[in-house]
């Protein structure tokens, strides 16, 4: 059975909304960020999460992980196939939710919480912020009508972009544009979503 090392806000939340989606059975070693278990540094001294067991493997990236469990435990409708027309474009936003989204919020979030106070609105923070706006923007002109990233299709993409919008108030104070917060509000009445968040209560 998986183990996934779990606290809220955190990349974890991707992990556990997908073994939602598609079923698949899972324990959930709780951590305390600021305090990490003696049994998450074994698994990943980085003390970063998601930290993912799976019998003998042992995994420290999110969309790695996504991409471990619908090969391992699909075959799934949350993962396209390099058939699909659409298979490059979801390929592109299962990526880009972090490469070219949540990889802002990092910094963002260090630099909200624990920079000194003098320290917390500089050139680099207002950048970040700004390349978030950006980016989310990017998002928001693929839309067009649909209810998806990928038309009517809900997909892993989704849950990779939608963690981060999740995280986007958070992270960088950035208020959703009406559109994207409406896709983020369809996203949050999916009952796997509900259960994932209910895991980190």
């Amino acid at each position: 059975m998986l183990k996934i090392f779990h606290a809220p806000r955190t990349r974890s939340h991707r992990i556990v909304w997908l073994c939602e989606e598609m079923g698949v059975p899972y324990e959930i070693a709780a951590v305390k960020f600021t305090d990490p278990s003696a049994e998450l540094l074994a698994v990943n001294p980085l003390k970063s999460l998601p930290a993912m067991q799976d019998g003998d493997v042992t995994m420290i990236e999110s969309i790695a992980m996504m991409l471990y469990i619908m090969g391992r435990y699909g075959p799934t409708e949350l993962q396209l196939q390099p058939s699909d027309p659409n298979y490059a474009r979801y390929l592109q936003f299962l990526l880009f939710g972090e490469a070219g989204l949540a990889m802002y919020g990092n910094p963002l979030v260090a630099t909200k919480f624990f920079a000194p106070e003098d320290k917390r609105v500089n050139w680099t923070s207002d950048y970040l912020k700004a390349t978030f706006a950006k980016r989310l923007n990017f998002v928001e002109n693929h839309f067009g009508n649909s209810p998806y990233l990928i038309g009517d299709r809900f997909t892993a993409a989704d849950i990779s972009v939608g963690y981060t919008l999740g995280i986007a108030g958070f992270a960088g104070d950035i208020e959703l544009s009406p559109k994207l917060q409406d896709y983020h509000d369809r996203l949050k009445e999916r009952p796997a979503y509900q259960r994932a968040v209910s895991c980190s209560l």
